[in-house]
Parts: structure tokens; sequence; C-alpha cells
């Protein structure tokens, strides 16, 4: 059951008895295009939970440029004054401020609930594939994904439309395609592109409208399912009833992991299915949400297919995506100390 944010993680046993903190820089094999930023290396944060006579454990605070609202060093200060207030190490890890970022509240609520004990091991999780830029040639040879997404939107509608066909009929029976828009058409656009593809290969298009746009007529004049993932992080209570929404794209990171677990779970009271989705996370996160897919018991290929434009682990081999394995690890030592709470 996804976590509601009440849960005290060390009701059965002892909390750690310090948390330190580190800074993480690790360099991509391209450069990664965001909304006004270019990433050649991706920078978070990691908080180190301290355990006696046990392996430490690693949650991530990783704000991603051109989505999050707040910076890494905004993230930086929050953390370090929620770790400095007065009291016992354990309340100051429960009593975040209202105003606590949610990539904050994702670093700490992941490593209690990794502190709890309760989430299984990393193991791995069927996965949409990402199609980066013109390799939809290579979707013949891959006949193991069961879907596929696709960044449109950002050319033209007629070129998006010979992509999108292009895409559609190299794919086998049972696999599906996803198309992410990110808010680029207007409704007539969509409708447009609608009507010139195959309806059946599509599972959904995820944001395809402008921010704060009307969804009440898109199933009737479209025909294929919406999905919604920035909407998610700026309306407080979107209308799930809405017709023809086709699925929820929950980022803990980028949502936190208790409002993540809340979405969740009212998808799920509605029958709306949900995809996990990676906010381009180091592999320790990218673990931590395959554990999450097991334990929630959720359904599908999920989002995490972000890992492949890493040049490096961090820490650790990735142990949810064995194709990744032998990927050089960037070691302890290689992590800048930034404090020490108990």
């Amino acid at each position: 059951m996804p976590p509601t944010g009440t849960e005290n993680p060390w009701q059965q046993g002892c909390p750690p008895h310090e948390i330190r903190l580190w800074r993480f820089s690790l360099p991509l094999r391209q450069a990664l295009s965001m909304p006004g930023h270019t990433l050649t290396r991706r920078e978070g944060l990691l908080l180190e939970w301290c355990r006696p006579r046990a392996d430490s454990l690693w949650s991530e605070i990783s704000p991603l440029p051109g989505f999050s609202r707040a910076t890494l060093a905004r993230c930086h200060q929050q953390v370090r004054q929620i770790l400095e207030q007065d009291g016992p190490l354990p309340d100051r890890l429960l009593r975040l401020p209202m105003e606590t970022a949610p990539e904050v509240c994702f670093g700490l609520e992941a490593g209690r609930l990794q502190w709890s004990g309760q989430l299984p091991p990393a193991a791995p999780v069927p996965r949409c594939r990402l199609i980066r830029h013109d390799d939809a040639l290579d979707i013949a040879a891959d006949r193991a994904s069961p879907c596929f997404k696709l960044k449109v939107g950002r050319d033209a509608l007629a070129t998006d439309i010979d992509r999108i066909r292009r895409v559609t009929a190299r794919l086998t029976e049972g696999q599906q395609l996803r198309l992410d828009a990110n808010r680029s058409w207007t409704l007539e656009q969509a409708e447009t592109l609608c009507r010139a593809i195959d309806h059946r290969r599509i599972q959904f298009i995820e944001e395809p409208l402008p921010a704060g746009s009307d969804y009440l007529s898109w199933w009737s004049r479209t025909g294929i399912p919406f999905a919604w993932d920035e909407t998610l992080r700026e309306t407080m209570a979107p209308d799930l009833r809405t017709p023809g929404l086709g699925a929820l794209v929950v980022k803990p990171m980028l949502t936190g992991l208790s409002r993540a677990g809340m979405l969740i779970q009212q998808a799920r009271q509605l029958g709306i299915p949900v995809v996990l989705s990676a906010a381009y996370e180091s592999n320790l996160t990218l673990d931590f949400h395959a554990r999450l897919v097991h334990d929630w018991d959720l359904r599908g290929p999920q989002g995490l297919d972000t890992f492949g434009i890493f040049a490096r682990a961090l820490l650790t081999p990735i142990l949810s995506q064995p194709e990744h394995r032998t990927l050089p690890v960037t070691p302890h030592a290689e992590l800048e100390y930034l404090g020490c709470w108990t």
C-alpha cells in the first residue's frame, strides 16, 4: 500500500543515529535537453542514513532543471534547515515545513520508508522503452519491450504524424506506443493528428494540451486516451473522472513520495492505470522505484527507462536493470561531503 505520510518508520526499531549529507555529479553520455536547460551532468544530493553495525541506507534529492520549481541550492538549504532544527533527530525527520520542496520531501520520505524495512529487494520490472532522437528503426529488433514512448510536439504537426506512423508500422503484435507531447498542441491540432494515426497502437498521449486547458471534450474529439503528468503537480485536486483520462504518470521525485502515494490510491479506486516515472535520477533511486513498483503492485510497463543516458552509476551497480550493471561506478570518495547531523 502506498505511504500516506502518517507512518512512523521507527516504531518497531531504533531511528538512525546520524544522517550525512553529500553532493554528487554524474556525467551523461549525451546532452539532455530540458525546457530552458541543457544538461551534460546530473547533479543532486544524497542522504546517508547511518545504522549501527549495518550498511548505510541512501536516499536522493535531485530537482530536475526545467521541471522542478526548486533549485539544487534551495533544496540544500531546506534540508539543512530541517536537520538543524531543535529536538531529537527522529522528530526533525518527521516535522517538515509546509514550504518544503517536493524533492526534499521525497529524499526524507524515501529514507524513512527504506528504514521501515518493508520494501522488497530491487528487481527488474517491465519498462516502457524511451525512444531517443531518431532511433525508431531499432524498434524492429526490440521484440521484448511491451511498449515504447515517443516524444512529440517539438516539430511541425506533419513531421510528428510521419514519425508516429513510422514507429507504429514497426510495432509487433501486442506492442503499444505512448506519446508525450509536453503540452505542445491546441485541441484542434491534437484532433488533426489523432485523425491521421492508427488509434489501435496508441496507449495514451501524455500532456497534449497547454497548461490549464479544459479536457472535457478531449475524448469526444480525439478518441485516444490522454495522461496527466505535470498537471498532477500543478493541481492539488485534479478531476480524475475526466472522460478519456487513460493514466496517471506519477514522478515521486517531483511530487514527494507521500503525495505520489495518495495519487496512486485515488487512481486505484477509480480503476485508472498508474505509470511510475523517473525524473533522470541516479541508479540508487531507479532501484528504489523498482522496489516501489513491486511493493505497490503496480501493473504494466513503468516509465523507468532513463538510465541509458548515464555514463556512470553511483556508489553501486544498478540492480533493477541488468543491461546497465557493467557501467563504471562513481565511488564514495568522489562525493562532496556537506555535513552530518545526530
